[in-house]
């Protein structure tokens, strides 16, 4: 089996490297610094991020270009391939084309510098077959040589075998055909390899007859390791894609590892499927496609996976994980849906509605073994001049394998302020950095490479290091400090973020490693972790960087978490829908939350919405819809809590939180913002304290509706329009303050 932390290195297709500075070379450099204007910085010079690169071919992999000096006013650089027929070169994305070797040359447009690197594309490596014994009278083989015994219909140009006995497999070889399975109320019971193994073909349609009940049991005991010629799910398609249709019923009891594996598209329509698995549900390693039926599913690991987010050959994003009607029902010990690049929940069709309902680990009803206990995490803590403004990127390397750190924020100790918030009184802030632990690792080597977004590690070149150190059993944080080239360690710790009920293991309810759409449909999920999560981490297998986006377009969506109910590394976008946040630790988080339509009701126990810091400057902006957020009235809490600026252009804002209506809050506060906070149209009441004064325009009356303590219970904000807009307060506040372009508000 592939090792999956090599994988998931920047290129994806990534064997081997040796990172060093990279040939360089000027072509007359004299000529391009002769036409410089006073104004201008000379270029002096081009690198790239790989001198060495190992690739499988079909895969892509992306070389970073660095034009020096960092000040230099042209970078345009041009790329060139020395062997096409190997491999191409578009704007430092490279694709393996077929076996061999060829040279990478960038080329500044000024000067004519140059900078190159030997790339050599092998053959990916191949599992070895399975081979059922020919004889064995309790397998069903459909191969070329045996589609006489199904059905041809020339219209689809497909073959189907209707199966009315019971076996202990059924095996497909029949490259380039389309082949259906009828499945008539059989058990399918192996407990040697999978059930159902298809070997190769174009196509494989299961289908389960109409008023049927078919069971699908994979009796092999659980996976260890990777064994030679074994499928990997009750249902295993080694190539070519897998459809599931019909109007009966299918069980699948996958005791080894997952329920449905196929290592291309995987879709469903129609059919009653029930899975209980010990790993993933239904694994697509190109996609996974749900348009119809009834969907149970309880398993170990994810519900829903995809793994590749490559460009096949035929030109289209592989890794998505979609949903367009149905009811899917999911109980998982880790992420309900992982998408290995968007997740999408539609309903293309309003006669089949889509019904998504997940619950993740502890508050999953999975009761079995899990297999995926591989990782949990550990934490980095260091001071402010080690952290030098996140300058640097951490690495642990553990048993062979790569584990990127990320960072995770600021932790305080020492004195408190008054009222309880951490920051003031003498305390220290230290900062944070997250890593994966395999369960088998008894230590671990840290590296530092120079860079606060580096994605692609070497153990030869980097900027600091530390001997091998052994985990603590007792504790889970280390504190580090770097002398020159060496990071040393001190103190062992517990990390403790404020939430301490968030699973070790990744347990979502949706997660993906590019963007999330919801646009159509009813989602209820309930998750020990976030139950809705965009990430942006690192570079993807198609070369791009991921986005780390959610968009919210429509539907109704209800949920609870442990931690985040939404988090988006990149941006939040809602414009339409209904989002309930019954509970969660946040509310909704981004860098960007940009609030247009839809209404948005959230509680949470830490920050309601949270603009954190990102690739762009953080900021919340409602221009319309209604969002009402609540946090507890005591404790660190923020009900808006932006790392920037919160603008509101429109629509409707009550928010509810710690403070005192009509004067600026120390620490907590309804409204709470690092940079500015303005309100030019619309309607902003706030229950509790604002951090900074809002700026507003002659549009907007400012209304002190009281500066008492405003009870628990409902509540209506009324305005002489006849407009009023009611809410309820799970908590007491202190006062409540209206910012309003319909004129003066009172209060009931």
């Amino acid at each position: 089996m592939k090792n999956r932390r090599l994988i998931l290195l920047p290129c994806l297709a990534l064997l081997a490297m040796s990172i060093s500075s990279c040939n360089v070379s000027p072509n007359n450099p004299s000529h391009g610094e002769a036409n410089q204007s006073q104004n201008d910085t000379a270029v002096n010079g081009v690198s790239l991020s790989y001198e060495k690169l190992t690739m499988y071919k079909g895969k892509s992999a992306t070389l970073k270009a660095t034009v020096t000096p960092d000040t230099a006013t042209n970078k345009e650089v041009s790329w060139t391939s020395s062997n096409t027929s190997v491999a191409t070169v578009n704007n430092g994305v490279i694709t393996a084309i077929s076996v061999g070797t060829s040279v990478i040359t960038v080329k500044t447009k000024e000067g004519g510098y140059t900078a190159t690197c030997a790339l050599t594309v092998i053959a990916e490596e191949e599992e070895t077959p399975y081979e059922p014994d020919t004889t064995d009278t309790d397998i069903y083989f459909i191969t070329d040589s045996t589609l006489s015994n199904g059905t041809y219909d020339s219209t689809a140009d497909e073959y189907t075998f209707s199966i009315t006995k019971n076996y202990k497999q059924i095996y497909v070889n029949a490259p380039e055909k389309v082949i259906v399975i009828e499945l008539n109320g059989v058990t399918l019971e192996n407990n040697t390899n999978s059930p159902i193994y298809v070997e190769d073909c174009d196509t494989v349609e299961i289908s389960a007859k109409k008023d049927t009940t078919n069971n699908i049991k994979d009796t092999r005991a659980a996976y260890v390791t990777d064994q030679e010629g074994q499928g990997k799910g009750a249902i295993f398609v080694s190539n070519g894609d897998l459809k599931h249709k019909g109007t009966g019923t299918l069980n699948i009891t996958a005791n080894y590892l997952n329920g449905i594996h196929g290592k291309d598209d995987v879709k469903v329509q129609k059919q009653t499927l029930n899975i209980t698995a010990v790993n993933h549900g239904i694994r697509g390693n190109d996609s996974v496609t749900i348009t119809s039926g009834t969907i149970n599913i309880s398993c170990g690991g994810d519900g829903l996976h995809s793994e590749n987010s490559d460009i096949s050959s035929k030109g289209n994003q592989r890794g998505n994980v979609t949903i367009n009607g149905g009811s899917l029902t999911i109980n998982s010990w880790s992420d309900a849906i992982q998408a290995s690049y968007n997740a999408i929940i539609d309903q293309l069709d309003d006669t089949v509605p889509t019904t998504f309902v997940a619950k993740t680990n502890k508050y999953s009803s999975y009761s079995g073994e899990t297999i995926d206990t591989s990782t949990s995490n550990f934490y980095l803590k260091m001071n402010s001049n080690t952290y030098s403004n996140g300058a640097y990127t951490y690495a642990a390397y553990i048993n062979g394998n790569w584990y990127p750190a990320t960072y995770k924020g600021t932790q305080s100790s020492g004195g408190q302020q008054p009222g309880g918030f951490g920051g003031g009184g003498g305390s220290r802030s230290y900062y944070i950095y997250q890593l994966e632990k395999p369960a088998d690792a008894t230590s671990f080597t840290l590296y530092r490479f120079k860079g606060s977004n580096i994605t692609s590690y070497s153990l030869d070149t980097y900027n600091a290091k530390s001997d091998a150190k052994a985990f603590n059993s007792a504790y889970d944080m280390v504190q580090i400090s770097v002398n020159n080239t060496t990071i040393s360690f001190s103190s062992w710790s517990n990390y403790a973020s404020g939430n301490t009920n968030s699973a070790d293991v990744s347990a979502k309810g949706i997660k993906a490693e590019n963007e999330i759409y919801i646009k159509k449909g009813t989602i209820d999920i309930k998750a020990y972790d976030d139950a809705i999560h965009a990430n942006n981490d690192g570079i993807i297998e198609n070369g791009s960087s991921p986005l780390g986006n959610i968009i919210i377009s429509g539907g109704n969506t209800t949920v609870e978490a442990s931690d985040d109910a939404i988090h988006a590394d990149g941006s939040l976008t809602i414009s339409d829908g209904e989002i309930n946040v019954k509970s969660a630790y946040e509310g909704l988080e981004a860098n960007v939350i940009n609030i247009s339509g839809g209404s948005s009701y959230v509680y949470a126990t830490d920050d309601g919405v949270n603009a954190t810091s990102g690739n762009a400057t953080p900021s919340i902006n409602v221009s319309g819809g209604l969002l009402d957020v609540e946090v507890p009235t005591n404790g660190d809490t923020d009900g808006i809590d932006s790392n920037g600026s919160f603008t509101q252009s429109g629509g409707v804002v009550i928010v509810k939180g710690p403070g005192n209506a009509g004067g600026n809050s120390m620490g907590a506060a309804a409204l709470d913002t690092d940079g500015a906070a303005s309100v030019s149209d619309g309607t902003l009441i706030i229950f509790g304290g604002t951090e900074k004064t809002p700026t507003t325009n002659s549009k907007i009356t400012k209304t002190l509706c009281s500066s008492n303590s405003v009870a628990s219970g409902s509540h209506t904000v009324s305005f002489s329009n006849n407009t009023s807009y009611q809410t309820t307060l799970k908590n007491s506040s202190r006062g409540c303050l209206v910012y309003s372009a319909l004129g003066t508000a009172t209060l009931k």
